[in-house]
């Protein structure tokens, strides 16, 4: 066998994958049947010629066998169909094979010197044209089985649409041979017009080049006699001894094997592009759906980190804060309710300092249990799903809808896609919001304050701090004077001293803040940034999935067609 075939074994397992392929499935019967036919031409060895005799009722296929073997084989007979079921016709001694299982009737012979062609396997089959459509059945059985096929007519069914459609199936991967019976009853002019429509037909309908078509006109009733009034017969006979020969026989079944492996390839090929071209079409779908629901879902984030600016906008301050050097820094970890406090704490403080104290302790506590519960609430507001996020459900649903839409079109299942249906496109939004908060809360933040430093050192940080060191260099000032000329300062002008300070600390601290609104919108927009770049990701990977959709099977489809 020609090394270029490959293996019965490793076919049958490439095509068991590739079945995976929906538009496969409803050929499994059909590719099946050629796999075994393959496996049939690629397994045998040195045994004679499986040879079928179909055609049209009254083409003479059973006067035909009878005249080849040169025995009375089949019966012959006037009322058609004679043939009702297949019959092998095999040597003595000589093993069938698979030829059992078709349901034929087996009949033995010996062949006999008087055997023109004798020796070979002959199946007889039903009509192709009877009103019984179970004999084609019947005779697709046989045919499968065989390696050569006699296609016997006669002058009104050589154009039977009937017998065209039947041998279409075969023209690739059996060898076919013409025959026009009843010669004797033909004019020259005759036969050479029948076997030129047969050329044409067989070219036109199977494809087959034209000067390649074996064509003869012949009498089989003659035949039996001896005679030969066409002068064609015994062409015929050197035509089928040449494909009888061992050298021939092998080639002949390798090209139907071959013949068997390319209209295999031809029918998965078909699958494949069906399948490409509907993953291709889904992913576009889907791609196209994420796009449009990406401008609802960057305004519901939106919304979202706008519930959540206070929380921002504290933590820009906190990180703001831990760059600052001086009393503002501390009042700047602080809410402006809590900078107020203070500042309330330290008047205060001049007419009661144990109250005042208490007043800044207060103050300091309830500000951090508020940020502590307003950043739980904004992260709430943020990762979690609203109770009526009708919106976002919405835009999820209508970004699936088309792609799932083509996957049931095509005959796939969305999951068979690799799209996701909806609880699970819900969920990797959530996953994705939660995500590019962390982000907005850490690296955006940072960048973003990072950035403001770089004017407010400079600007900021002197204009804030230069009036504390204005008063302290003051305080200092009166301490050493009173101390040196007297008299000493009394505990009035330093708490006086004292609350100025804070209320220095604290307007440098609200200054600060203030300069920081600009920040916490830098911050915000790069938040949406985030999620409009992890929504593009999170298409990209569902597109990923489904152009990865029935992988196993693609594989191994294009494996097969590298084996045409």
């Amino acid at each position: 066998m020609d090394d270029t075939l490959p293996d019965s074994e490793s076919l049958e397992r490439l095509l068991s994958d590739a079945r995976q392929l929906p538009a496969l499935q409803p050929h499994a019967a059909r590719l099946e049947r050629l796999r075994q036919d393959y496996a049939r031409g690629h397994a045998r060895r040195e045994v004679p010629l499986t040879v079928a005799l179909v055609g049209a009722t009254g083409a003479g296929k059973s006067t035909l066998l009878n005249a080849l073997a040169g025995q009375a084989l089949a019966r012959e007979g006037e009322d058609r169909p004679t043939s009702t079921a297949a019959t092998v016709f095999a040597p003595e001694g000589l093993a069938l094979e698979d030829l059992g299982q078709v349901g034929a009737r087996v009949v033995r012979y010996t062949p006999g010197p008087r055997g023109l062609w004798s020796g070979q396997v002959f199946i007889d089959t039903p009509d192709l044209n009877s009103v019984a459509t179970a004999h084609r059945e019947v005779a697709r059985g046989a045919l499968e089985r065989a390696d050569v096929a006699l296609v016997v007519m006669h002058r009104g069914s050589v154009a039977e649409s009937s017998q065209a459609e039947f041998l279409a199936e075969f023209a690739r991967r059996r060898a076919l041979v013409f025959l026009i019976n009843f010669a004797d009853e033909l004019s020259a002019e005759s036969r050479e017009a029948l076997k030129s429509q047969a050329r044409r037909l067989a070219a036109e309908r199977y494809g087959l080049a034209l000067e390649a078509v074996p064509v003869f006109a012949i009498s089989g009733r003659a035949a039996q006699q001896g005679q030969d009034p066409s002068g064609e017969f015994g062409a015929l006979l050197f035509h089928l001894q040449s494909l009888a020969s061992e050298t021939v026989a092998e080639r002949v079944r390798r090209d139907n094997a071959r013949g068997a492996l390319t209209e295999l390839g031809t029918r998965v090929e078909g699958a494949l592009k069906e399948t490409e071209d509907t993953l291709a079409r889904a992913g576009a779908a889907l791609a196209a759906g994420m796009g449009r629901a990406a401008t609802a879902l960057r305004e519901d984030f939106d919304a979202r980190l706008v519930l959540a600016q206070g929380h921002l906008a504290s933590e820009v301050r906190e990180q703001a804060a831990g760059r600052f050097w001086g009393p503002a820094a501390w009042g700047m970890r602080l809410s402006t309710a809590g900078v107020g406090g203070l500042g309330a704490a330290t008047l205060v403080a001049r007419r009661n300092l144990p109250v005042g104290l208490a007043v800044a302790a207060t103050t300091t506590v309830l500000d951090a249990v508020r940020e502590r519960t307003r950043a739980r609430a904004a992260e709430t507001a943020v990762v979690e799903p609203f109770e009526d996020d009708l919106a976002v459900e919405s835009a999820a649903r209508a970004s699936l809808t088309e792609a799932r839409s083509l996957a049931y079109a095509g005959g796939l299942t969305p999951e068979a896609l690799g799209l996701p249906d909806l609880d699970t496109l819900l969920a990797e939004l959530k996953a994705a919001r939660a995500s590019a908060w962390r982000y907005t809360l850490t690296t955006a933040v940072a960048g973003a304050v990072a950035r403001w430093w770089r004017t407010a050192r400079w600007l900021l940080l002197p204009l804030i701090n230069l009036p504390l060191f204005a008063l302290l260099a003051h305080v200092g000032y009166r301490v050493v004077r009173a101390y040196v000329e007297g008299p000493l300062l009394g505990v009035d002008y330093f708490l006086n001293a004292g609350a100025l300070f804070a209320l220095l600390a604290g307007a440098g601290a609200l200054l600060a803040s203030a300069s920081l609104a600009g920040t916490t919108r830098a911050v915000r927009r790069a938040g949406l940034e985030r999620f409009g770049v992890l929504l593009e990701a999170l298409g990209a990977r569902f597109g990923e999935s489904v152009q990865g959709g029935l992988r196993s099977g693609r594989e191994a489809a294009r494996a097969l067609l590298r084996l045409r």
